[in-house]
């Protein structure tokens, strides 16, 4: 992650673009040691994905217990001749695209002599995944233009490409990562940006059977652990703090009161965190938790109120078999 410099790099068959600078580091600061002293204590997820944390999340969606990335993919891999959109000159924006896996199954879908005219929008927090990832889909599909955009979607707005015929993807159902109160005024800005005919693909996991919920942000390999702990060594990074990961146990449980997966830190023992002030000390007691993520499932109540909260209507809703995932077409 950078936050201290604008830069524009050139890849294969297109530019990345970095939005973060103009958040700067004194707000990243000020965001990270807000949650540090909060009670309970919190970290935001987008602080997951340093280019470690890209890798480890890559690793999650391979695992035998994960089953939100397989499923989407399924529908995915069948999805385009479902969506009723004019391919002609789309414009093709992925928010929180990293290793770009799913968007892929969606360009493989599209007619050859229509793949010219399209524009695709790889947007994340992570440098390192939107660069990788645009030079793997370059030469996968050289008539694409693609320009990376390395910016925190959620809370700024300088990213959104302007443009008619656009097609907004929002998969892996990050958008459960989300509070309540951020996901409302996210889909309003969102729709608010969007234009009449514009299009919103929207992955959301559904409320299932507890035990295959669990299993997923508990996996026997503990990599889902691994991703956990490193958010740990992004904030050491970006703010000089000295947490020692180790020092950290792993929880994941379903809050049935919330409907959502949460995700915690579980201090070990007590500690004193040292900052870059070194008059201002982080205190953690022993048994003390530092809440990482949410991540909240969702109903066919939720479906209708995010059309609502966007003012957009529900085209269609794509399901698999047991009705885990769900991808939500909506239109301006």
């Amino acid at each position: 992650m950078n936050f201290t410099k604008e830069l524009i790099i050139e890849n294969t068959n297109g530019n990345l673009e970095n939005h973060l600078p103009k958040l700067g580091i004194e707000k990243v600061e000020s965001e990270i040691y807000t949650g540090l002293k909060a009670i309970p204590k919190y970290i935001s997820p987008k602080y997951f994905y340093d280019e470690r944390g890209s890798e480890l999340f890559e690793e999650i969606t391979e695992l035998d217990e994960y089953y939100p990335t397989k499923t989407e993919k399924g529908i995915l891999v069948t999805i385009a001749s479902k969506l009723n959109l004019d391919y002609s000159n789309l414009s093709l924006i992925e928010l929180g695209s990293g290793d770009a896996s799913k968007i892929r199954l969606l360009i493989n879908q599209i007619p050859k002599e229509k793949l010219s005219s399209i524009k695709y929008y790889p947007i994340d927090i992570s440098q390192s995944a939107i660069e990788k990832s645009s030079k793997i889909l370059a030469s996968e599909f050289s008539s694409i233009s693609i320009r990376g955009i390395v910016a925190d979607f959620i809370h700024q707005k300088s990213w959104v490409p302007k443009s008619n015929n656009r097609l907004f993807c929002f998969f892996g159902s990050t958008i459960g990562n989300m509070t309540i109160s951020e996901t409302k005024e996210f889909l309003k800005l969102l729709g608010s940006e969007m234009g009449k005919g514009d299009s919103l693909l929207l992955g959301m996991d559904m409320v299932k059977d507890l035990n295959v919920l669990v299993k997923a942000y508990n996996d026997e390999k503990n990599i889902t652990a691994q991703f956990n702990k490193n958010i740990l060594n992004v904030v050491n990074k970006l703010v000089g703090l000295n947490f020692n990961a180790n020092e950290f146990e792993h929880l994941a449980f379903y809050n049935k009161d919330k409907e959502r997966i949460e995700m915690h830190l579980k201090a070990k023992k007590d500690m004193i965190i040292k900052t870059k002030n070194l008059s201002d000390k982080i205190f953690i007691r022993k048994g003390e938790t530092i809440h990482t993520e949410n991540s909240h499932k969702f109903t066919k109540e939720s479906i209708e109120k995010f059309g609502f909260w966007a003012k957009l209507k529900v085209e269609k809703v794509l399901t698999d078999k047991n009705n885990w995932f769900s991808l939500i077409h909506f239109r301006k």
